[in-house]
């Protein structure tokens, strides 16, 4: 296939899986009711994605590198790390790795937003900072309506 075939099927396959699974894909089926995918919007969806990201730009980096290359007074960092304790993704963290990411947070001049489930020992590191609580019932979930408890932890007051 050619980048573009490869591209064409990936999002094909995002845009069709329960929660964008991709590497464990869990189909939907329908009954009476369409598939989301609908080809007669893709251009309108690709024109939206294209404004929407014309000034965006997109790094691929360790997070590391990424503080270390933005951080300024006027920056806002959001983080959405792996959570802690479920093997959930391709790149999990440890329990060292999130003590080198609050390390590393201690020490930014930038403000930043970090979202974790909320667990004990997310609490317990992160504890220097601003930490509030969040209930949400995620979108991707195969039984609608069950909420969950969050954080967003951050290194200011509002």
């Amino acid at each position: 296939m050619t980048d573009i075939q490869r591209a064409a099927r990936y999002f094909y396959l995002l845009k069709n899986s329960f929660a964008s699974l991709v590497r464990h894909p869990n189909y939907h089926w329908h009954v009476i009711q369409p598939p989301g995918f609908n080809l007669d919007k893709l251009p309108t969806l690709l024109e939206n994605t294209h404004k929407r990201l014309e000034r965006v730009q997109i790094e691929n980096l360790p997070y590391e590198e990424i503080l270390k290359r933005f951080d300024r007074p006027a920056t806002l960092f959001y983080l959405d790390p792996p959570y802690w304790g479920p093997k959930l993704y391709r790149y999990n963290l440890t329990a060292e790795d999130f003590e080198k990411l609050e390390e590393r947070l201690r020490g930014l001049r930038g403000k930043f937003v970090l979202s974790l489930n909320d667990t004990p020992q997310v609490r317990a590191l992160f504890h220097r900072f601003t930490i509030r609580d969040v209930q949400l019932s995620y979108s991707a979930q195969k039984h609608s309506g069950r909420r969950y408890g969050e954080v967003f932890i951050t290194n200011f007051d509002h």
